[in-house]
């Protein structure tokens, strides 16, 4: 037998692989699946956008560079100039990724020095799983930060010790699974820390075009030095299996981070990245999302304001972060959902450290259509009036 990674072993199953096994249970049982669990919405990608990689397909396909074409990069520069007001230069600041996750589990690379003390990971918890997966196998020292009440994330309380030892931290806003919005002085106040620290500082912002009134600020206002920032095409665009994003900030980690990954050779597909252009080209469709996210939402946010339940996300993502009733646990309720073929993700799914926090919530994610959530919304009651 081979000698494998202990590591492996030690990190829990990924949460959404046993909430896959319930979905299939469901299914080979013949019941209906009203499935909120995975953020992965039915609404198709733009024709235009799947027009844009058909026609990027040529007959030969030669490997894919680094740092992708040219013409994505301007795309991109022009979604930051036309969304946030900043110039970014296409040729040093940005890069083109293979969608979010893969950022955010193999950055920690960049910086972590396995043998060293200070190696820190700082990261929201709960958060996304690869903060914490990234820094671990990294070799780095994962250390989860509980959120509670409205979960916003506050680097300048964090013992002095702890900022002392850390290499990066990630922040994240629009948050998931809670939805809760850092203002532009939240923003700010984490730069100087991360500054006065020598600690990079990583934005996930992928949900920064998910929002239901005000768009929620980024890093980009704030900073250069010092700070990269990760967006994502899967919610913003409907683009989840095209694994498109990408990566910008400061030009000199920038450069770091493009010499890092030619190693493991993560690189979008030319015709993905020809896609990708499409997409960052194009707000139109970003706002026809927006708003049927936002009358999904309204669906469930009635049903609980008069069920009297407590639900967070209001403001951004396409997630609802929901309080389980009194005597009820996340794993409790989320059970008494299954029963009704109702299917979201326990809120213990997203803790890293401590549980308790996240066992008192249930996320809900607007993945299903409006109809299928209008149902599943008369389900759910079911729930506490049967």
């Amino acid at each position: 037998m081979p000698r494998f990674n202990p590591i492996l072993d030690a990190i829990p199953e990924y949460p959404f692989v046993a909430l896959d096994r319930v979905k299939a249970r469901l299914r080979q049982e013949g019941r209906p699946v009203y499935d909120f669990t995975r953020g992965d919405p039915v609404e198709p990608a733009p024709e235009f956008v799947r027009q844009a990689l058909r026609d990027a397909v040529p007959s030969h396909c030669p490997y894919p560079k680094v740092r992708g074409p040219l013409a994505t990069r301007e795309a991109i520069a022009g979604y930051l100039q036309r969304r946030y007001g900043v110039v970014y230069d296409p040729a040093t600041q940005i890069i083109p990724t293979a969608g979010a996750k893969e950022v955010v589990f193999h950055l920690p690379l960049l910086v972590i020095d396995p043998s060293a003390p200070d190696r820190a990971v700082v990261f929201p918890d709960p958060g996304y799983p690869a903060c914490a997966r990234g820094a671990t196998f990294a070799g780095g020292e994962a250390v989860p930060v509980p959120l509670d009440g409205d979960h916003i994330f506050r680097p300048w309380l964090l013992d002095t010790e702890l900022l002392k030892r850390t290499r990066l931290m990630w922040i994240n806003s629009p948050h998931n699974p809670s939805g809760a919005v850092a203002t532009l002085d939240h923003l700010k106040r984490t730069v100087e820390v991360c500054q006065k620290y020598d600690i990079l500082l990583a934005g996930d912002e992928t949900y920064a075009d998910i929002y239901t009134d005000t768009p929620p600020p980024s890093l980009v206002e704030v900073a250069t030095e010092n700070i990269v920032v990760l967006h994502s095409l899967s919610k913003r665009s409907g683009m989840t299996g095209y694994r498109s994003g990408f990566i910008a900030g400061d030009p000199a980690i920038m450069e770091r981070v493009a010499r890092l990954r030619t190693n493991p050779g993560l690189v979008p597909q030319t015709f993905v990245n020809a896609a990708a252009t499409a997409a960052w080209q194009d707000d139109s469709h970003v706002a026809e999302r927006r708003a049927l996210f936002a009358e999904k939402k309204a669906v469930f946010i009635s049903l609980f304001d008069e069920l009297g339940i407590e639900a967070i996300g209001r403001e951004a993502t396409i997630y609802l972060w929901v309080r389980v009733p009194e005597g009820e646990t996340d794993l409790s309720y989320a059970d008494k959902l299954v029963a009704r073929g109702v299917v979201v993700s326990p809120g213990s799914f997203f803790a890293v450290g401590t549980v308790e926090a996240s066992a008192r919530y249930v996320r809900l994610a607007m993945v299903p259509s409006l109809d299928a959530c209008h149902q599943a919304a008369a389900l759910w009651r079911t729930v506490h009036t049967s």
